[in-house]
């Protein structure tokens, strides 16, 4: 079993929602921690980074530079 925290799940929730979709960084923002679009902050970039230890190969984040992060299918 791997323990996310809440945060984690979240937006790991946002990503299997939206499995095999690049979700872009402004909705991932504003769907796992309600802040509007626009913000930029690499809050969400180290999030992602601890998902993928995590996770290890289970599940596949990718990035998608420059607008976002996509859930492989």
């Amino acid at each position: 079993m791997i323990h996310l925290t809440r945060q984690e799940q979240a937006l790991f929730s946002v990503l299997e929602q939206n499995r095999g979709r690049v979700v872009p960084r402004e909705e991932l923002m504003e769907q796992a921690w309600g802040y509007p679009g626009g913000r930029s902050t690499r809050t969400l970039d180290v999030h992602i980074q601890h998902l993928r230890k995590k996770l290890g190969t289970t599940q596949r984040i990718e990035t998608i530079y420059r607008i976002g992060y996509r859930l492989a299918g």
